[in-house]
């Protein structure tokens, strides 16, 4: 081996050292976004050297400002850098001092030319938009990064700032980003069309968290309107569901501006709301007045022959109550009747406020069985009657969301002459059962004592006479052995009048509490009163509301001025009572139709130019047409 050729090997392993060594390079991107095009959740796509994956269906919402972590409501997800070289940039190793050779006499090569390095066509930096900007205030306290728009630019806060004016000093605390612009929006594509409901049809329903969507529901969003592109068209668009599911903010459609929307592909598509031909409506033939020669209010409700009322005393007593929420309040409810429920305050716990405000709801009333209900009644040596009348009545509003108890029931039916005075002097109060005289000392007056029915225009609300149950019928006013529950009943629709039955709980067990009413026997009497009532014979209301409608017929008599009905609505007891009237007009026309105001109120034709209607005196006057 000759000199030259030793060297030359020797400086082999040098060049090899030189060899370069690759980075690790960041992922190819994949397609670049694009505004115009719709993406489904999963696809990805990069934007200025960033991957993105998309969390639902979206379309014209930019990465680069609409991008968070899955479960942030962002429709797009970061996944990192990505590169758009697809051979890797060596990264240089220091190259070792060769060992020398000898130089051979260059043979001169020719000095090339130069190739000229293209000048890069600068990228144009794109126009903010406002992302997740928000206004510029003056009380507020941004901290670094944190990002506002104000006079239609875009600013960064540099440090924590508050009060400065972003562009008011380019040296300040604000670093301006650019201006704002709305970029055009890209419509939303509809992939079916679904038709609109027609005039008096249940319209489509709302989105709203925790209803449950069959698959193939139309559903409007919950908050704006947006419209979708269909063959070529702008139509208002409305989203309709994929797949059963419970709806939850999570997975809401919503509507982010007139062309855009967000909503999880999955579950949703978006359809074109198109009109369907629609039945035209029949015309009304035009109203023509109808003269009222006469207008009367029935004797009761509905033009019933008698009225009746149901009432269960010491609820809240420990015996007791468990029956009324569980047994009597669930079969009156059921059979569509009311009843009212005498509270012994001082006893209510949390579960029987809560009862209570069920029994209301269901058109109950909460009725005052006193305070305490102490042993004496109202001669009691405890008996305070602001207390046991007045703070019982603040109980029941603190804790029903301000019920006002109208009617009392007096502790063994027994009161003084000074309490049931008391009584009678307080506000919001409208009667309350009758009582035998208290005279002191265990002394009691039964003379009289009331009990029996009601005449249809009795005359003391606060001595209303009632009937009691007991499993024997030894205090009832009817035979013992009988029903005296159904007797009662009948008793009232015989006399035209008014009949209260008390009772206190319903058990099958005769300690629970003051003489249960067995189940079986106060389930069959509530059955005997409903077939009353569909037979148009009983009217079953609470206390409360069959006084006020006692009085109501009265004070707000109705007067015929042509064809309208007038109420006397002057008089401050048509304004006490206020109730709902039942009456009965005379009219020379086969058929009458009544409006109160913009109402149509429903009208039973009884023959012989009669009629009935229910009206609310205090919802102004009556007016009557015919065709």
């Amino acid at each position: 081996m000759n000199r030259f050729n030793y060297f030359a090997m020797a400086a082999i392993p040098a060049a090899m050292l030189a060899a370069p060594v690759y980075a690790t390079p960041a992922p190819l991107c994949v397609a670049a976004w694009n505004a115009t095009t719709a993406y489904n959740g999963g696809d990805k796509v990069s934007l200025n050297g960033n991957t993105y994956q998309a969390n639902w269906w979206t379309q014209g919402n930019s990465p680069a400002t609409n991008a968070g972590p899955i479960g942030s409501g962002m429709p797009w997800t970061s996944l990192g850098t990505c590169s758009t070289n697809s051979t890797p940039t060596p990264t240089p190793t220091p190259t070792p001092t060769p060992t020398p050779t000898p130089t051979p006499t260059p043979t001169p090569t020719p000095t090339p030319t130069p190739t000229p390095t293209p000048t890069p066509t600068p990228t144009p930096t794109p126009t903010p938009t406002p992302g997740s900007c928000t206004d510029w205030l003056t009380t507020p306290v941004y901290t670094s990064d944190q990002c506002v728009i104000y006079k239609g630019k875009k600013y960064r806060a540099k440090w924590w700032t508050q009060g400065s004016e972003p562009g008011a000093d380019p040296w300040g605390p604000w670093e301006y980003l650019g201006d704002v612009y709305t970029p055009t929006p890209t419509p939303v594509f509809a992939s079916r069309m679904v038709g609109d409901r027609c005039p008096g049809e249940t319209p489509h329903p709302t989105w709203s968290a925790g209803a449950s969507y069959a698959a193939d529901t139309v559903v409007k969003p919950a908050g704006g309107s947006f419209r979708a592109h269909y063959n070529g068209s702008f139509v208002p668009g409305i989203f309709v569901t994929k797949q059963a599911h419970v709806a939850s903010a999570a997975n809401e459609p919503k509507v982010l501006g007139q062309d855009s929307v967000s909503f999880d592909a999955s579950l949703w598509s978006v359809a074109a709301l198109m009109p369907r031909p629609c039945p035209t409506p029949t015309p009304s033939p035009t109203p023509i007045p109808v003269q009222i020669s006469a207008a009367e209010v029935t004797i009761w409700r509905g033009g019933a022959k008698g009225a009746y009322s149901m009432v269960h005393d010491d609820f809240c007593n420990s015996s007791v109550s468990q029956s009324h929420t569980t047994i009597a309040e669930p079969a009156l409810t059921t059979r569509g009747l009311v009843a009212a429920f005498g509270a012994i305050t001082a006893e209510c716990q949390p579960a029987h406020w809560a009862a209570a405000q069920t029994f209301v709801a269901h058109g109950h009333e909460i009725a005052n069985h006193s305070r305490n209900h102490l042993p004496g009644g109202s001669s009691d040596a405890n008996w305070i009657n602001s207390v046991e009348i007045g703070d019982s009545v603040q109980d029941v509003k603190t804790n029903l969301n301000g019920y006002q108890m109208s009617y009392f029931i007096w502790p063994y039916d027994t009161a003084t002459d000074a309490a049931l005075a008391y009584l009678r002097t307080q506000p919001g109060y409208l009667g309350g059962r009758g009582s035998n005289r208290d005279l002191g000392g265990g002394n009691i007056e039964y003379v009289g004592r009331p009990a029996g029915v009601n005449a249809a225009n009795f005359s003391d609300p606060y001595m209303v006479k009632w009937d009691v149950f007991t499993a024997s019928g030894q205090w009832s006013l009817y035979p013992m052995g009988s029903e005296i529950l159904n007797l009662h009943v009948d008793a009232a629709i015989n006399q035209g009048g008014w009949a209260t039955r008390t009772m206190h709980g319903v058990s099958d067990n005769a300690y629970d509490g003051y003489e249960p009413v067995p189940v079986a026997r106060y389930l069959g009497h509530l059955d005997y009163v409903k077939a009353k009532v569909e037979a148009g014979l009983l009217w079953v209301a609470t206390p409360s509301n069959v006084i006020r409608y006692r009085y109501a017929r009265e004070a707000c008599a109705p007067t015929p001025n042509g064809n309208q009905v007038l109420f006397n609505t002057g008089n401050a007891d048509c304004v006490k009572y206020a109730t709902p009237l039942t009456l009965e007009l005379s009219a020379s026309a086969g058929v009458i139709y009544v409006k109160q105001g913009a109402a149509a109120l429903a009208v039973k034709a009884l023959g012989n130019g009669k009629f009935r209607v229910d009206a609310d005196p205090q919802a102004g006057p009556l007016s009557v047409f015919g065709q």
